[in-house]
């Protein structure tokens, strides 16, 4: 293994394990603070800077519904709402340089009560990305982005 695997695989870890620290505190204290936000017809609007590498979309909801269709260029992390899936996304966002633009979602559900949004969000926090938002799907992907005739990726 080249050190600089054992090194991203060494800083995915230790981003693991303050994620899942991070998670916890926020359910804890009851809070479910998440943000901050990305409308989706913003997300539209720069599909050409996902493609370029300008921004990493992160899908991190369950397997089935990215297969059915998803943001153009996103990347699909996983339920983030496991300890599995906050490891797999905190491995993802050590690969992401730090002038990179970060954009989380699932879009499973109303994205203020997702099991999978919330820490992602929290990672997002705990990390300190200035540069980081989530996509505010207040229903559901289908309806906030599909039936407004965005973009969709099927794979």
């Amino acid at each position: 293994m080249s050190t600089l695997v054992k090194r991203r695989a060494f800083v995915a870890g230790t981003i693991a394990v303050a994620l899942g620290a991070a998670c916890k505190k926020s359910d804890d204290a009851g809070g479910d603070e998440m943000g901050p936000w990305m409308p989706p017809a913003d997300l539209a609007a720069r599909l050409a800077e996902v493609k370029a590498g300008k921004i990493a979309v992160l899908y991190v909801g369950p397997d089935a519904l990215f297969g059915r269709g998803h943001v153009p260029g996103a990347r699909n992390i996983g339920p983030a709402e496991s300890a599995e899936g906050r490891a797999a996304l905190a491995a993802a966002m050590a690969a992401v340089p730090a002038e990179t633009e970060i954009v989380v979602y699932c879009g499973c559900c109303p994205v203020r009560s997702c099991p999978n949004v919330r820490p992602a969000s929290a990672s997002l926090r705990a990390l300190g990305r200035k540069n980081a938002r989530v996509l505010d799907l207040p229903t559901r992907f289908g309806t906030d982005w599909t039936d407004k005739g965005f973009a969709v990726e099927r794979s």
